[in-house]
């Protein structure tokens, strides 16, 4: 935003305020004060003496210069007490330096006329630096002081008892001279007090409103500034000639500017997402949405223009403030990719329905025929291949069922080490593709974390068959789990292809596939998973070629038994690959009961997400 204003700040108020910074400041006045008065009569006495053709080894000059002489050697170590000295030291300083300061304006009215010196009138001065300096009570030692220092060199002279310096005439006093001369001298000493009271009274009070208007108005300004830079929204003003004179941090943030780089430049090209007419200087109010383009992004935003008016009435240009609206095109988006999902899932409930009951009759009638000992190879190639086709039909059913319909998880304490190695166990025995690479097993250490066991099971399976659809046969699969204070991560490292950087953004959407023969819904499952515990999954390039995916969820432990199994169970949850149940016995099992009944068929109500078997009806 434009600059502060000039403030009237604390430390200006050197004659009102009672800081420390402004005692010393006022303490420092007084000692510049006090070596040009010095300086005056020193440079006076010289003048006068040397052109009168006297000699300053005279007793008149040689006081007057040794007193001088001392003020300035004294001054001189004031100017360096100053500096370092307390507060408390600082108050004694000032009031040892008036002390000093009367006994000075005593000798040096003694050498120059004693009683009638017109040096005198310097015991006032005294008085009123006090009360500019000190305050009340300290003018009124002040006073009393010179008053008595005044009466004691006029009394003292009066009655014999101090002679004037050798090189000056002696002349008999008068009486009535002298009392004449005393009583103006005190007259002055008690009205400068009186007048030197009043007004460090006055000073005090007027001070002190100032110092309270000023601290307003600074803490004004203070609320001013943090109002702005605390406001989550690009605040500009521009010029009446169209020219940006201030700006918030969040502006330059937002904006992806520097602050210098705005100031002084047309509106028009600093905020280019707003159309030109609505930052002309004539314009009214005007608002829309717009996408701001910076280096690195785009962004929705909501804009709102206004004129800005001076404190007059008068319009001194215009004021603009920008909304992130990221976060609720977010919330659109989701809320209609939520109706979508709503959608898709009646569909995937109807279709799973109507697809499942033809292809378990398929499945079925298919099993019996590879039966009959009769069928030659060819016969039984072409049976394999259609037995392999209902099941990749199956899968995409399965998977667009689990994607469509997702349940919230039920979440406990599970060891993720040892359910890994259940799903590891049975990948190695399943005769599919899992079964082709060699899977390598880190997870040694017990890894808890609040996660749904079925779940996650599912999330391993898919991970594990993806990158082992990507591998080589005979390559290494790793699968890794981990866990740090507050996550816990499961990481699938394969050596195929890799992907690439352009296409990870897409890698988790729905129907998106690397594969001929993949449904693009494997890693999309893995992601809900992932968002329904809290959690992410990232990709990242394997070192030597391949891909690292990593499904991070945090831990969430609580103080419980830790559930699930810790022997296999031959279970996975829904949307695990066929090609695994179909070679374990019990699932041949239930291939044989459906073809033997020739009736039955696959309901969908019936399908469940915790067991292998979920992809035939029980």
């Amino acid at each position: 935003m434009p600059a502060r204003p000039p403030s009237l700040l604390p430390e200006q108020l050197s004659l009102v305020g009672n800081s420390d910074a402004q005692l010393r400041e006022r303490f420092q006045l007084l000692t510049a004060a006090r070596v040009m008065v010095c300086t005056v009569i020193f440079g006076g006495t010289v003048a006068v003496y040397l052109a009168e053709g006297h000699s300053l080894d005279d007793a008149t000059p040689k006081l007057l210069l040794s007193v001088i002489i001392a003020i300035y050697a004294v001054s001189l170590v004031y100017a360096l007490q100053i500096r370092v000295a307390p507060r408390g030291r600082l108050q004694r300083l000032t009031a040892v330096s008036i002390a000093l300061d009367l006994a000075a304006w005593t000798v040096l009215a003694y050498a120059t006329g004693g009683a009638g010196s017109p040096l005198s009138t310097f015991f006032g001065l005294s008085t009123l630096t006090a009360a500019l300096v000190l305050g009340g009570n300290g003018t009124l030692w002040t006073a009393v002081s010179s008053l008595a220092a005044y009466g004691l060199l006029a009394l003292s002279g009066a009655l014999g008892l101090v002679q004037p310096p050798s090189d000056q005439l002696h002349i008999p006093h008068n009486p009535i001279e002298t009392t004449y001369q005393m009583v103006v001298t005190l007259t002055a000493i008690v009205s400068i007090t009186a007048i030197g009271g009043a007004l460090a009274d006055r000073l005090v009070v007027t001070g002190d409103a100032l110092l309270r208007v000023e601290a307003s108005r600074v803490s004004l300004i203070a609320l001013y500034e943090d109002v702005l830079r605390s406001i989550p929204a690009a605040l500009v003003t521009y010029t009446a000639e169209g020219l940006v004179d201030g700006a918030n941090p969040f502006a330059a943030l937002f904006l992806d500017l520097e602050p210098v780089e705005m100031l002084g430049r047309p509106a028009h090209e600093v905020l280019p997402f707003i159309p030109r007419v609505a930052l002309d200087g004539d314009a009214g109010s005007s608002s829309g949405d717009a996408r701001l383009k910076t280096s690195y992004r785009e962004i929705p935003v909501a804009y709102h223009v206004a004129p800005l008016y001076s404190h007059d009435g008068s319009r001194r240009g215009g004021i603009v403030v920008v909304e992130d609206r990221s976060h609720e095109e977010g919330l659109r988006h989701a809320v209609e990719t939520s109706e979508r999902f709503a959608q898709l899932g009646h569909l995937a409930a109807g279709l799973a329905h109507e697809i499942r009951n033809p292809l378990g009759a398929i499945s079925g009638c298919v099993e019996l025929v590879r039966e009959t000992a009769t069928l030659d190879s060819e016969e039984r190639s072409l049976l394999a291949t259609v037995s392999r086709d209902v099941a990749r039909l199956n899968d995409l059913v399965t998977d667009m069922l689990q994607f469509a319909k997702p349940r919230m998880p039920d979440r406990s304490p599970v060891d993720l080490s040892a359910l890994t190695r259940d799903v590891v166990a049975l990948a190695r025995s399943s005769g599919g593709p899992e079964a082709r690479v060699l899977i390598k097993l880190r997870a040694e250490q017990p890894v808890v974390a609040t996660v749904d066991a079925a779940q996650y099971k599912q999330v391993l399976w898919n991970l594990l068959r993806n990158a082992a659809q990507a591998s080589r046969v005979g390559t290494e699969v790793e699968i890794v789990v981990s866990a740090t204070e507050h996550e816990a991560a499961l990481r699938v490292l394969d050596r195929g292809p890799g992907i690439e950087p352009e296409l990870r953004a897409r890698i988790f959407d729905a129907f998106y596939s690397g594969t001929a023969r993949g449904t693009g819904l494997g890693l999309a499952i893995v992601k809900r998973i992932a968002d329904a515990h809290h959690g992410r999954v990232e990709i990242a390039e394997r070192e030597g070629g391949g891909s690292v995916f990593s499904w991070v969820v945090p831990r969430d432990v609580i103080t419980a038994q830790v559930a699930g199994p810790s022997e296999p169970t031959g279970e996975l949850p829904v949307g695990s690959p066929s090609s695994a149940p179909r070679h374990d016995p019990c699932c041949r099992r239930s291939l044989a009961s459906t073809a033997s009944t020739k009736s039955r068929v696959y309901s969908t109500a019936e399908v469940t997400e915790n067991t292998i078997d979920s992809t035939i009806s029980h």
